[in-house]
């Protein structure tokens, strides 16, 4: 079963006012030109130009406050806030965002026992040094994933957090910066 998805395109006029990677305010006062949004890009402008105002945006930062201000999540997603927000350029000149709910914190392994399967269908404890494999792995994947209301800008696509199925807890954008439009906001899939 696929999960749901929704194709929008909203347009992002980055150029307007000659915006420059110096401003910060103008990238987002030319979003607000629809009149739901006005309130929320007038307050957004305020709290972002006081916080650039003692340091400058990057292109990067400025795409991604762009693209979070401007999409609509599925139905079935979560609030903004609750996803980490990950962001990279595709080799297309596109740029992706994958945004992912965090995993909770888990109770540590040997907490609530770990057992390993023997070839004879019986089980054994896990060892000291399987339960620190295992926690180790799930710090990596907590790593990956980041945290709730965090945007990350990768170097590379393919280091962007990823996983099969799921549905809204891992949602795809696509953003052409040449037209500036986000083309597609879909949840993952589910088996």
């Amino acid at each position: 079963m696929l999960g749901r998805s929704r194709t929008v395109n909203y347009r992002l006029d980055l150029t307007k006012s000659g915006l420059s990677a110096n401003d910060p305010v103008a990238a987002i006062g030319c979003l607000r030109d629809g009149a739901p949004m006005k309130a929320v890009f007038y307050a957004i402008a305020l709290v972002t130009g006081a916080a650039c105002s003692q340091e400058q945006a990057s292109e990067q930062e400025l795409i991604m406050r762009a693209i979070e201000s401007a999409v609509q999540l599925p139905a079935a997603a979560e609030p903004l806030e609750e996803y980490s927000r990950n962001y990279a350029l595709r080799p297309d000149g596109k740029v992706i965002g994958v945004y992912v709910l965090p995993s909770p914190a888990e109770a540590r392994v040997g907490d609530v026992g770990c057992e390993v399967m023997l070839e004879n269908f019986e089980s054994r404890p896990c060892t000291d040094a399987e339960e620190e494999e295992i926690a180790g792995r799930e710090k990596a994947t907590a790593d990956l994933f980041g945290q709730a209301n965090q945007s990350r800008w990768f170097d590379n696509h393919r280091d962007l957090p990823m996983m099969d199925d799921g549905g809204c807890n891992l949602i795809v954008i696509i953003f052409d910066p040449q037209s500036q439009l986000i083309q597609s906001t879909k949840c993952n899939g589910e088996a």
